[in-house]
């Protein structure tokens, strides 16, 4: 049976196990929460199956897959069945390419902005000093190392975090103008595409954030229908969000400032 390392509130995960619930491919779960700051806490073999240290990871036929957007890609190519999650027109499929490239071009980086500002950073600041030395010490990826340490310092005052809204401003707009024309983001169907995106409309909205696209009512309703997905139960809201409440509350405090960087994008 296929293993997924993962951790409840990881939007990477999240896309794979909305995948995975999708396609209906039996899977076992092993939890590795690396948002903790606790290196520690890995199987002891973790950096053979991810140099990087980071979930998701799947191992399938003894074969060990990281990064999201490849393992969702292979879960498709590999198990096909339906619903099919990539389109047939080569267009199309080209589309959904150019959407997914945009997560790798900086929205993921984007979107853990957001969460190490808001949440993360507490987390840390409670912890042994040692233990998230240690955690930073052993991190791979030098360009995330970076900005954690400048949004840990700087919280919402982070001159990352107000890139960050201009970012997803930037993008929510283009994606809003798209749907107005389009059911999907590529193709006539439900697709990778729709999956890799959703989970940062999730993301912010555990933030208190989702006023801030009030008016892009295509958006909006194009995360309500994927939300009412019986896979998105089981893959979203089924696995919970063990930092939940203080989201809800640190977002809500820091949503003045929030709007102020919002309005700054055009």
């Amino acid at each position: 049976m296929l293993t997924l390392f993962h951790y409840d509130r990881t939007s990477a995960a999240q896309r794979v196990r909305l995948c995975l619930e999708e396609k209906s491919i039996p899977w076992e779960s092993i939890i590795v929460d690396t948002a903790l700051g606790d290196i520690d806490q890995l199987p002891k073999n973790f950096y053979e199956l991810n140099p990087k240290g980071l979930v998701p990871v799947i191992i399938d036929d003894n074969l060990a897959i990281p990064e999201s957007l490849v393992i969702i890609e292979y879960l498709e190519e590999k198990y096909g069945g339906n619903p099919k999650l990539k389109p047939s027109k080569p267009e199309d499929l080209a589309q959904m390419r150019l959407w997914m490239r945009k997560i790798d071009e900086g929205i993921h980086v984007a979107s853990r902005t957001i969460g190490v500002c808001l949440v993360n950073r507490h987390i840390y600041k409670k912890k042994d000093p040692g233990q998230i030395k240690k955690y930073y010490k052993e991190m791979k990826d030098k360009v995330r190392k970076k900005n954690d340490q400048i949004n840990i310092e700087m919280g919402i005052e982070s001159p990352l975090l107000e890139e960050a809204m201009i970012e997803f401003k930037s993008l929510f707009v283009e994606m809003d103008e798209h749907l107005s024309k389009n059911t999907w983001l590529s193709g006539d169907n439900y697709s990778l595409a729709d999956i890799s995106f959703v989970v940062y409309l999730h993301r912010l909205d555990s933030f208190m954030m989702r006023p801030l696209w009030k008016d892009f009512k295509y958006l909006d309703n194009w995360y309500e229908k994927i939300k009412k997905r019986s896979a998105y139960k089981k893959a979203i809201y089924d696995w919970g969000d063990v930092t939940a409440d203080q989201r809800a509350q640190n977002g809500k405090d820091a949503f003045p400032k929030i709007l102020e960087y919002w309005n700054k994008a055009k």
